[in-house]
């Protein structure tokens, strides 16, 4: 139990730390410290989405260190980090991207998809938080296409950008902040293990 409440609430953190870092990015666009920003945003939400699947046992993963579910998280810490890395290598004269963009979302969405499913499947988290980041990930879906939606009409994108961003952020917050939130709630509402209590000789039963 004391494995599980530090490994969450250092995973819980580290994604509240991401979502702060996320939206003091978005307010300091255009300046020195946007990169610096973004970088700290995924190097926080990778560790701590490696902290939820690996924890320090089984007992601690989120995904009880059950293969599919483990590797899924794990790839889906990675990803970011890797397409950072691999950005590097984008020739700026070069207007097709590496990694094209139907690879850059899909895959991160099926893994996803998988995590969020496996978390529930594995029932370490409590039930009553089990299905939370399965509605995270609906919240950034549905804000991701309603964004699309609204930048789709030329006539009137320009009078939307500001309500897109607004929902692009609203995803992001509901996958960091919002999730960082539920596993501090989550380790404050679970109960310690209950402790034998021995009778005492005047309780055992006389004939």
């Amino acid at each position: 139990m004391r494995g599980r409440r530090l490994t969450w609430t250092i995973g819980g953190v580290g994604l509240i730390g991401a979502g702060v870092a996320g939206m003091l990015q978005g307010a300091t666009l255009g300046t020195p410290l946007t990169d610096t920003l973004a970088l700290l945003v995924d190097i926080l939400w990778a560790a701590s989405v490696l902290v939820f699947a690996i924890g320090s046992s089984s007992h601690d993963s989120v995904t009880a260190r059950r293969p599919l579910g483990t590797i899924a998280l794990i790839l889906l810490a990675l990803w970011s980090p890797a397409m950072r890395v691999i950005g590097l290598f984008q020739d700026p004269t070069n207007p097709t991207p590496i990694v094209p963009w139907e690879v850059t979302i899909l895959v991160p969405l099926a893994l996803s998809v998988v995590a969020v499913v496996q978390i529930a499947r594995a029932g370490v988290v409590p039930r009553r938080w089990r299905w939370m980041p399965a509605i995270a990930l609906g919240v950034q879906v549905a804000s991701v296409a309603l964004g699309q939606l609204l930048m789709m009409d030329q006539a009137t994108a320009m009078q939307t950008v500001g309500l897109a961003s607004a929902l692009g952020m609203i995803g992001f917050l509901a996958g960091t902040l919002g999730l960082g939130i539920v596993a501090l709630l989550a380790v404050a509402s679970e109960r310690p293990a209950s402790v034998p209590v021995f009778s005492s000789p005047n309780d055992l039963p006389t004939d």
